[in-house]
């Protein structure tokens, strides 16, 4: 030790040396042993993950290229499952998606899903070799099972990207597909403009899902099921049929929902041709107070299977003839599953049914509206609980204030407002179109979004008003638990 002599002859004692003290020592070996456990266990964590990677995720023997008829190649990058799908990447970004949030951050890892869905989906991403993608929107789908069953497949999320150096990126979301098959195959089909398909590509890959499912057993038929009055007997379920007397190629584009008692269709079914979409086709016995009704026919369906394809079918024509009604629709669940449960809702024929006051709004001399412009009649009423709005009419670009977009169309649009919302229990129709000189006026389609409506019609040249009713009137809903029969025309099946 040494002194420091200070000013005032005061002396301090100063330390010669500032050697470190065992606690310093401690400490200082606990700080590098903390660093080096969260090394180890950051080391540990990315290892378990790779494993839990490797072991969750299937690496199936993707097929090679192909050359479409135009000469591009189009590869078949990964297939997924599950509710979110990530554009194919680097190897560990699928790792590193598991990590803490500010690490992820740190690696730059592309962290959101470029598809996604409401349920559990077949995710396909492709690659492209075009600078764009034109020419997608002219593809159809089709999913073909282990047994070589083949059902037309609809996308319900998309996603395209140019990618520096790469191929086009395509990515395809299927919820319904074959999940219990162990192989699929994807089939590309390209439409013509006559109407025609043309297969494109197809791709063999494994079946991403390894779940086991339970097995549904359908009820014996006929199967009867009463509302009140009213008697609905299912009488058979047929897969693979197109609509009778219609050639094939003209049922290709995408379908819309028909008219009732439309006369575009016959009541017997028929093949459908090798490569052309197939249609699913129900049908029912109805009966009201015990006697064969026309009255009723079925306007909606809601299909599922015992291994989570569910389908809300948006597009479908029926009809009714002597009591025997038909539904036919497309798309459909697979045929090789034992059982499909279906929900099917039956509305009434306005021309044949007898509404109440309180299920109708009456509108009479309406003027028809110059074009692009509008009549305003802002009629208000209540039918079933819910507020009836007619807005009033409306010509080509023309739109009402009340609308953040127009309805489209370039004809005249009879435009109406339902709140709340009717729902699917529900629907909300129009009949008695005629003009001031008591013409009667066909229907140009039909289009919705919310609550919000629009009738389209074409007046003759000289007519100058418009008289109409809405129907407001609840459904009946009728729910089985059927086969599915893949058809088979009589000299196929007698062979």
């Amino acid at each position: 030790m040494r002194w420091n002599t200070l000013k005032g002859g005061h002396r301090t004692a100063a330390r010669e040396d500032a050697r470190p003290t065992s606690a310093d020592l401690l400490n200082t070996r606990l700080v590098v042993n903390k660093r080096a456990l969260g090394i180890a266990a950051a080391i540990l964590l990315f290892a378990g993950l790779v494993t839990l990677q490797v072991v969750n995720t299937s690496r199936p023997h993707l097929p090679p290229a192909v050359t479409l008829p135009d000469g591009s190649t189009l590869r078949l990058e990964s297939v997924s499952y599950g509710k979110e799908h990530f554009r194919p990447g680097v190897w560990w970004h699928p790792l590193a998606r598991r990590l803490p949030s500010d690490w992820q951050r740190k690696l730059k890892v592309d962290t959101g899903p470029a598809m996604s869905t409401a349920e559990p989906s077949l995710g396909v991403w492709l690659g492209w070799d075009k600078t764009n993608a034109s020419g997608m929107e002219q593809w159809d789908f089709g999913l073909v099972d282990e047994h070589g069953v083949e059902v037309p497949v609809q996308s319900r999320s998309n996603h395209g990207a140019t990618r520096a150096g790469l191929p086009h990126s395509l990515g395809r979301v299927f919820p319904i597909f074959p999940r219990r098959s162990s192989v699929m195959t994807l089939r590309f089909y390209e439409r013509k403009p006559g109407g025609e398909r043309m297969l494109a590509a197809s791709f063999q890959f494994p079946n991403p899902v390894r779940d086991k499912f339970p097995e549904w057993r359908p009820q014996p038929v006929p199967a009867v099921v009463k509302q009140g009055d009213l008697e609905i007997t299912f009488k058979r379920l047929l897969v693979g049929v197109t609509p009778a007397g219609k050639p094939a190629g003209l049922l290709s584009g995408r379908s819309q929902r028909m008219p009732f008692g439309s006369g575009n269709f016959e009541h017997r079914p028929a093949a459908s041709p090798p490569g052309e979409e197939a249609w699913a086709r129900a049908e029912f016995d109805v009966k009201e107070t015990g006697t064969p009704s026309d009255v009723w026919f079925p306007d909606g369906i809601e299909l599922s299977d015992a291994t989570g394809n569910k389908l809300r079918q948006n597009s479908w024509s029926s009809g009714v003839q002597g009591g025997t009604a038909h539904l036919r629709w497309r798309p459909y669940l697979w045929p090789s599953e034992a059982a499909w449960k279906i929900r099917v809702e039956f509305m009434r024929n306005h021309e044949k049914a007898v509404f109440s006051t309180n299920e109708l709004v009456g509108v009479t001399g309406l003027a028809l509206p110059a074009v692009d412009s509008v009549t305003e009649l802002n009629l208000s009423t209540n039918r079933l609980g819910h507020t009836v709005r007619v807005l009033g009419l409306t010509h080509g670009k023309g739109q009402f204030s009340s609308r953040s977009h127009s309805m489209g169309g370039n004809g005249m649009r009879i435009e109406v407002d339902v709140s709340p919302e009717l729902g699917t229990g529900r629907r909300l129709t129009i009949m008695g179109v005629r003009d001031d000189q008591g013409r009667k006026l066909d229907s140009r389609g039909a289009g919705r979004g919310g609550g919000s409506y629009a009738f389209s019609y074409e007046p003759k040249p000289d007519a100058k008003s418009l008289d109409f009713t809405l129907v407001v009137q609840e459904v009946v809903t009728a729910e089985f638990l059927v086969k599915p029969e893949l058809f088979k025309p009589a000299s196929a099946a007698g062979k």
